[in-house]
Parts: structure tokens; sequence; C-alpha cells
């Protein structure tokens, strides 16, 4: 079965001149992105990314490009851009062409690197922080699918249309109402000096920075902790912050109806430090 022709926006392709039409990807969300903060030419944790893209894919048992060719990809488009630049890329892997929910036969895959401006977000979402609350949507959790970061995001989209604009980050609940993440972020709190992070093994997104600060909290003697906690534990929390791979952290000053230190936390203000430190979060 092939495309005999196609329309974009009204622009008219014929059979084979629109890949597109046919990406499985598009059809199905059948595929799995990586965002990657580069900074001065260089990409942050590179390798950590494409090793969770490695992961990702075989879950999804999609063919895996050798890294050599999304490095490749990524000097292809670095070229020629300012040295002191501060950019983003992200790679989409799909599974390729082909119809139909079964993947059998699909193929092959596919790899797409979009080089883009830096997004400009409101310095006061570091110093002093963010207000934040806990997300109505529910997020989805119980297969190892649901755990890697797939193109379907409907569930986040969901999540985010249903929090009011007032919040610049909500905090997701599972089915059971256990913590799990933000809605584009990993979710951090502290009690009592120990950092807690929820676990993810079935379900969010183990962020490639979340990973980042772990070893960076560990390798200064914080103590951390994961697991499967409930949203009553925020009301016990010093401090709450969010992570990703191009905010680096967000400190929260409110949640719910509690006043947090936000940037003046004893350990948000550290990580938001070595955040600077890396190139992430507003620059002076």
């Amino acid at each position: 079965m092939g495309v005999i022709a196609a329309t974009v926006d009204g622009n008219h392709f014929v059979a084979g001149a629109c890949g597109a039409a046919l990406d499985r990807a598009l059809h199905y969300g059948d595929g799995l992105f990586e965002t990657i903060a580069v900074i001065k030419g260089v990409p942050l944790f590179w390798d950590a990314h494409l090793a969770r893209l490695k992961r990702g894919a075989a879950i999804l048992n999609i063919p895996m490009p050798p890294p050599s060719l999304w490095y490749d990809d990524l000097q292809q488009v670095l070229h020629g851009v300012q040295a002191d630049s501060r950019l983003f890329v992200k790679l989409l892997l799909s599974r390729g062409a082909g119809w139909g929910f079964g993947s059998s036969g699909a193929g092959p895959a596919r790899r797409y690197l979009c080089l883009s401006q830096w997004p400009e977000r409101d310095a006061r979402y570091w110093a002093p922080g963010i207000s934040a609350t806990i997300c109505p949507v529910a997020l989805l959790t119980g297969a190892p699918y649901l755990g890697v970061k797939s193109l379907n995001r409907l569930n986040q989209v969901m999540a985010r249309d249903a929090l009011a604009s007032e919040y610049a980050e909500g905090i997701m609940l599972d089915q059971s109402g256990v913590l799990r993440e933000g809605i584009m972020s990993n979710l951090f709190w502290v009690t009592a000096g120990i950092a807690y992070t929820p676990d993810l093994e079935d379900g969010g997104i183990a962020g490639i920075q979340r990973g980042a600060i772990l070893e960076w909290l560990r390798a200064r003697g914080v103590p951390t902790m994961l697991g499967r906690y409930p949203a009553a534990v925020l009301q016990e929390a010093d401090e709450i912050f969010f992570s990703n791979s191009l905010i680096g952290i967000w400190p929260v000053r409110h949640f719910v109806q509690r006043a947090l230190p936000g940037h003046d936390g004893p350990i948000a203000s550290a990580v938001l430090a070595w955040c600077r430190d890396l190139g992430l979060g507003p620059q002076s």
C-alpha cells in the first residue's frame, strides 16, 4: 500500500515526494525523542541521552542508528553557528514507514535532528522561583513503553492544558495518587536534609538532568532517596524543585497554600549555581 498523493497545508506532493505521509511517527507517534542543550557548540550529557535513546529503542524494538551517525548529523547542523551560542537539538527516531497498528514489516527506521533557538523564559522562574500545584490529569503508568520518551505525549498535552496558566509547572500523580513527575520535568523535594525524587521504574521519564543532579548531590554528601510517595509528603517538604535538560532546575516558592524558600533553599541554591555553570538558566 502506498500514498498516491498528499497535501500539507494545501501544498500538493506527488507519490513519494512527501516522506512524512508514510512515517509512523506522524500516524501513530511510533518513535522516540531526546532534547539536548547545546552550550557553545557542546551538547550537554550527549552520551547519556544517546544511551537512553538506545534503551527506549530496544523496548519498542526499533533499530537504533549508530551514535556516530547522530553526531555527524549534529555537526552538520552546527556548521557556521556562532561559537558562543546557546541552542538545543531534538533527536527523533521513527520506526519509519508502514501502515496499520502492527509494526511487522515497517521501516527502515528514520532519524531526524532539529536545531532550534534557545527557549527564552521568565528569569523569575529561577529566582525567586515558580508556583506549582498538583495537576488534575493523572500520569498513565504500569507498562514498560510508558517509561520511554516516546513521541506520544498526549498525556502531557492534556495535563498542561488542564493546568491554570499561573503555574509554570504541575506535579503529575499516577492513577493511584502516587507522586511521579512534572508535566515536562522531574520532581525533587528536600525534607530534613534528604533529597527525594520518585521512583520511575514503571512509569514516568527518568530524566538525564535528574540523573546528573542525583550524582552531583551524592558526590557532595547529600543523602538521596528514591521511592513511591503520596502527595501528602510535599506538605512537609522544606524545598521543592523541578528539573529538565533545558531549564536545569526551577525552584518552587509557592506550592498549593504553602510558601517555600524557592531559590533561597540551601539545596536548590547549590544546584542552581551548578546548573548555571553548565550554561543552564538565566545568564548574566
